[in-house]
């Protein structure tokens, strides 16, 4: 949440960014994907990371 009202004012609403939407077919064949990368890969922590801010965008803006 830290990180959402990093850059507002004291006081102000966390900023509601547009999420992508993606259907299951591709929420799927990316889940594939993640699961190929090399254990302790890079692109695996990243693609974490974004999960985790995707999260918490739709916890602050209430989706």
């Amino acid at each position: 949440m830290a990180l959402l009202g990093a850059c507002a004012p004291a006081g102000s609403e966390p900023a509601c960014f547009a999420l992508v939407p993606y259907d299951a077919r591709s929420q799927q064949r990316a889940a594939e994907e993640l699961a190929a990368l090399q254990d302790g890969s890079v692109l695996a922590r990243m693609i974490d990371d974004y999960g985790d801010l995707r999260a918490r965008i739709r916890g602050a803006c209430g989706r």
